[in-house]
Order: C-alpha cells, then structure tokens, then sequence
C-alpha cells in the first residue's frame, strides 16, 4: 500500500507538484519519491520533491511590480536577464492636491515666475491651471485676462493661461542640486486624456536636467517626446526622439502612423503613453503595444546624461499654426486629464 502524503496551503505554489501510481503494480511516478515503510506492513510513505515557492515579499501579484500596498502594474517592456522593475517614481494623483515634492506647476527656465510658452504659443503656465480631483489632475488651459507679456508667446503677448507639471528646479535661480526628480534610464509612463480640440496640444516629454541646457541646446541636442498630440488629429500620436546640433531625429510615425500602434481616436477616454529609456535603444508604447525603436549606432546616440518629466498642456504654437491647425475660437478651454506618471527602472 502507498499512501500519498502532501501539504496543500492557498498561499503556497509549487512547480510540478504531481505523482501518480500504477494501480496493479504500484509503481510511482511523477516529482515523488518512496522515502519509508509506513502504517501497514510493506506500506510505503511518498515524499512530493517539488520546491514550494513562498509568496512574493512585495505582496504583490504577478504582473505588477512595487511593494503592497503600492502595486502598480508592471511595465510592457521586458525586464534584462537577472533583474527585475522597480517603481522609481510615481504620482497617483489620489488626495486633493499633487505631492509638491515630487513635482513643479513651473518650469526649470523661470527666474520668479513660472514659465510661458515653449514654442511661441499663446500660454502662460500657472498654479492654478494644475487641479487635483477625483483620481486625476487636470492641466486646465482657459482664456487670460488681462494678457500676460512675454517675449516667449506669440507676438510677445499670452492670451491664454494653462497648466504644466514637472520635475524640474522650481525656480531658475534654484541650484543644480534643486530639480525634484532626474534619472538616467527606465521605463517612463504616463496615463492621459488627449485634446480633441483644435488649438490644443499635449506635450509629455523629458529633457536634461541640466541648468545649462536652454532653448539654444548649447550645440547638443537631447530630447525624448513621449507624446505630442495635437487636437486638430487625435488619432495622430506623435512620438519623438532629437539629438545632435543640427538636430537629427527618429520617430515611429515616419514609417506608419502611430508605427506599429492603432489608427484610432485616443481622445476617447484614457490611454497609456510610455518609452523604455535604455543605454542602447529608445522604444515606444502606447497602452502596451511597442509602436517603434531606435537602436543606438556610432552615428546615433542615446542619451546618458540625467533627464527630467515634464507633462504640459500648449495652445496654438508655431507647430500648429505652421501647419494651419491653430486655434480658431479664444474662448474655448480645455482640460488634459492625467491618472498617473511613473517611473521605473531595473534592479
């Protein structure tokens, strides 16, 4: 007589845990073994070999990465060979307000105010177009009264005030040491609402965290657009990588629209947009699908230096008004909404 001895426990997994005996002769097969004569004469005690492998000492369950309760879901790219994705950066978005600690309502280039249009658009970022509710911050661009004058917006006067967060110094007269959140290399993602309004322009992208690297890149060029959307199209995704003086650029959307990701309308409802930063390529997601990759050459380099996040909301900048997409109503506002922006990186 065999008698199967084994342990089963809901929180407990084991790989390969099956035996079977052959009811006429007895012969055990499968991760066991015979290790002692037990109860009855001749009987014999089987002993499952399989390893049980402890739940995760994160808490958290497959396919998500960080420690319970903060599981966040892990990201589309796959890790290197021995390491695994950590949650380096994150804000959720959850209480009445963002964590100012980890991110600015201004911009790195601002000495005592916050900054104003990047590309000669009509917007003056301020705090107040940076609100949190429900699960979400809202980068709220709206008509502003009086006008704001800067030689940063068009015609040197903006006309619209909207919202811009990053991880930048939160002044320009702050120190190198200043910037909020820099790093070098991971999986950066962030969860958003697109415009679907002429004139209106998300931006999600990274620059050097650099006090140095202005608008005039200093004969070096890098930067990684996540995302450019703008509302005139929201089925065009545009994604972005520039380097070098001149600059030199690649984008997923030169072979294919959106590269290898749906032709659909992503202003409806929220949407995944992320890139894998890595020191030998620079890929593209949208809600977890790779829409294209750069591998670096001799002749194209990926960047290794610090970068900062910034996530802003422009209206009708040269970009748009070069193509003939500008904004056609001043009264109207818009509301890019954000559910979260992560960092990950491998360990």
């Amino acid at each position: 007589m065999i008698v199967l001895v084994g342990v089963f426990l809901a929180t407990t997994r084991a790989s390969g845990f099956f035996a079977s005996v052959d009811p006429e002769g007895g012969a055990l097969t499968g991760n066991a073994s015979v290790v002692a004569d037990a109860g009855a004469a001749g009987g014999k005690a089987v002993q499952f070999n399989a390893a049980v492998t402890p739940p995760p000492t994160s808490g958290c369950a497959a396919g998500v990465t960080g420690s319970a309760p903060a599981c966040e879901m892990a990201p589309p790219a796959a890790a290197t060979s021995g390491k695994h994705w950590n949650v380096a950066f994150s804000e959720e978005f959850e209480g009445a307000d963002y964590d100012h600690n980890k991110l600015t309502p201004c911009f790195d280039w601002n000495y005592g105010d916050c900054t104003s249009s990047f590309n000669q658009g009509y917007e003056h970022y301020l705090a107040s177009q940076v609100q949190v509710s429900g699960g979400l911050a809202h980068l709220i661009a709206a008509p502003l009264s009086p006008s704001y004058a800067s030689s940063a917006c068009y015609n040197g006067n903006c006309t619209y005030k909207s919202g811009i967060l990053a991880t930048s110094r939160k002044s320009g007269n702050d120190p190198d040491t200043g910037y909020l959140y820099k790093f070098t290399y991971g999986y950066v993602e962030a969860s958003l609402k697109v415009p679907s309004t002429q004139g209106f322009f998300v931006a999600w992208w990274m620059l050097p965290a650099d006090p140095s690297y202005t608008y005039t890149y200093n004969g070096h060029r890098y930067e990684i657009d996540i995302l450019e959307s703008l509302g005139s199209d929201p089925t065009d995704m545009q994604m972005h990588y520039s380097w070098g003086p001149d600059p030199d650029y690649y984008s997923p959307n030169e072979a294919h629209k959106n590269g290898s990701c749906a032709d659909m309308d992503y202003s409806k409802g929220q949407h995944r947009f992320g890139v894998d930063w890595e020191p030998t390529f620079v890929a593209y997601y949208i809600d977890g699908v790779k829409c294209g990759q750069l591998n670096a050459t001799a002749t194209v380099p990926v960047p290794n230096v610090p970068m900062q996040l910034i996530l802003d909301q422009m209206v009708s900048n040269n970009w748009q008004r070069s193509i003939g997409k500008p904004l056609l109503n001043n009264t109207l506002t818009n509301d890019v909404q954000v559910d979260y922006m992560r960092v990950y990186q491998q360990q």
